[in-house]
């Protein structure tokens, strides 16, 4: 063996920890601007600039270009020129459009789930509701936002993925996106509806526990169809 390609493991090593560094700091650029967004500390049609949002997240420039294309990707950044991006903004239609999407795909997703989901997966879900009431009663809406974010979005990809239908799963995570601090506009008070939420996934998880993926998919689409404006007249 020669010299040359005695050194190639360690090249390919040493390539392999940078591509891991990237994607470490892609995800937390990621993380950190999504969470900014979901929790209203960034709002609709701020500005979103490469250099001022690397120097607070504490990475270069190019982790933030990435996860900003993949935040586009959700819609929830507008991408223009001069590495500029923008916080996109949700008119009351576009709310209402998204959760009558959503509705659709993902009752169609708890009615699949419902002959496929496994038990373990069902405990997961129980687990996620569990930690989303907890955090809700300990913080209150607005401290327990980043964090209803996270068990929120699992708990919706738990059925998702137990619809066993890749191609749906695929439309379900990358768009549909909304940030939760749209319900603070709404006129319900968000106490209100975060307490009807629960009571709602408790029945989706009941309709899965009993196998009917008729009631799990008239779970899921009722729940999300509560989400709309009221008034909405699109």
């Amino acid at each position: 063996m020669t010299e040359a390609s005695e050194q190639r493991p360690e090249g390919r090593g040493k390539g392999g920890e940078r591509d891991e560094g990237m994607s470490r700091a892609v995800d937390i650029a990621y993380r950190q601007i999504r969470r900014d967004i979901i929790t209203g500390v960034l709002r609709s049609g701020d500005m979103l600039q490469e250099a001022m949002l690397a120097e607070k997240i504490g990475v270069s420039r190019t982790p933030v270009r990435e996860a900003l294309s993949r935040l586009s990707g959700e819609g929830l950044v507008v991408l223009q020129r001069y590495k500029r991006g923008f916080v996109s903004h949700f008119s009351s239609k576009d709310v209402a459009e998204v959760f009558r999407l959503r509705a659709i795909f993902e009752g169609h997703a708890a009615g699949r789930a419902a002959t496929r989901i496994s038990a373990a997966d069902i405990a997961r879900l129980e687990d996620l509701e569990v930690r989303m009431e907890e955090s809700f009663e300990r913080l209150g809406w607005n401290a327990h936002l980043e964090g209803f974010d996270d068990l929120n979005t699992e708990f919706h990809a738990v059925i998702a993925h137990a619809a066993d239908s890749p191609r749906l799963e695929k439309i379900l995570a990358s768009s549909l996106e909304l940030p939760a601090s749209i319900f603070n506009s709404y006129i319900e008070p968000v106490d209100d509806r975060t307490r009807r939420t629960h009571a709602q996934h408790h029945e989706i998880i009941a309709a899965l526990k009993m196998r009917n993926p008729h009631w799990a998919e008239a779970a899921m689409s009722s729940h999300l169809f509560s989400l709309l404006v009221v008034g909405d007249d699109s």
